[in-house]
C-alpha cells in the first residue's frame, strides 16, 4: 500500500463513525490483561470510538486516550467515562516524557508513520515500560469468514504484523494469539463491513454494491442462511516490547 493509499483509507474512518462503533469488535479479557499487565498509566494510542478504551477503565488505571480523526474523538469523549480523550496523532504526543507504564495500540499500528511515531512512543514511556498492539483478525479459515473477506477486503495490517520487529527504541516483540466470536445480526455484519477502511474509501455506489454481495453471502451460504444471529470468529494477535 502506497502512503497516499494508506492517508486515504485511514481519514475514511471519519465517515463510518457510526457504522465503527456499531460493527467492530471488543476484546477478549484475558488479551487485554495481557497487554496492559501491571499498568497503572496507560495511553490508548489511535483509539477509535474507544472500543479497547472501554475495557482499560477501572482497576485504578489512568487512561489517556488518543485519536486523530476529529469525528471519532468526539464519539470517544462523549462514550467513554474514565479516559482523558485528546483528539491527536501518534506523530506528535501530548504527554510528557516518562509519563505512561504501557502505550497501547489497538487495530491501528499499520497506519502509522513508524519512523516518527516510534521515538515518540519510546519518548512518553517511563523506563521499563512498554509497547503494546493487538489486532482482531477475521479467522479466515472458516469458509464463509474467507468469502467475506474476498468481497469486503482483506485485513490490511498484515505486512505490519508479518514484519514486527526490534527497533532501536524497543526490545524484540514477544506475542500470543487468543480466539473469540463477535455475535452479529444482519445490520451489525453491514456496519462491520461499511466500517472496513477498503470499503469506506469507495465511492458509495460500489459500497453499496460490496454490501449487497455480503447479504447474498447471509442469504445463501449453508451455515448462514436462515440465521437471525451468526458468529463471527477471530483471532485475535497480540504483541508486547519493553522500551529500550
Amino acid at each position: 500500500m502506497t502512503g497516499m493509499l494508506r492517508r486515504e483509507q485511514s481519514r475514511s474512518f471519519g465517515k463510518v463513525v457510526v457504522d465503527y462503533e456499531r460493527g467492530r469488535p471488543s476484546y477478549p479479557t484475558d488479551a487485554v490483561q495481557w497487554l496492559v499487565d501491571g499498568a497503572r498509566r496507560v495511553v490508548d494510542l489511535g483509539a477509535g470510538t474507544g472500543k479497547f478504551t472501554a475495557s482499560l477503565v477501572g482497576a485504578g488505571r489512568e487512561i489517556v486516550a488518543l485519536e486523530p480523526q476529529e469525528q471519532m474523538a468526539k464519539q470517544l469523549s462523549g462514550a467513554i467515562v474514565g479516559a482523558f480523550a485528546v483528539c491527536a496523532g501518534a506523530e506528535a504526543l501530548p504527554i510528557r516524557g516518562g509519563w505512561a507504564d504501557v502505550v497501547v495500540v489497538a487495530q491501528a499500528f499499520h497506519w502509522f508513520d513508524q519512523e516518527r511515531s516510534l521515538p515518540e512512543i519510546a519518548r512518553v514511556l517511563s523506563p521499563g515500560g512498554r509497547l503494546s498492539l493487538v489486532w482482531n483478525v477475521r479467522d479466515k479459515s472458516v469458509d464463509w469468514v474467507a468469502e467475506l473477506s474476498r468481497i469486503a477486503g482483506q485485513d490490511n495490517s498484515a505486512a505490519t504484523r508479518a514484519s514486527l520487529d526490534a527497533s532501536p527504541y524497543f526490545a524484540p516483540f514477544e506475542s500470543r494469539r487468543f480466539r473469540m466470536v463477535q455475535v452479529l445480526d444482519r445490520d451489525s455484519l453491514i456496519a462491520h463491513v461499511r466500517s472496513r477502511s477498503m470499503v469506506a474509501s469507495l465511492p458509495e455506489s460500489e459500497r453499496a454494491d460490496v454490501v449487497e454481495r455480503v447479504m447474498h453471502l447471509w442469504d445463501t451460504h449453508p451455515d448462514l442462511r436462515g440465521r437471525d444471529l451468526i458468529e463471527l470468529p477471530y483471532v485475535t494477535e497480540v504483541y508486547r516490547a519493553d522500551v529500550r
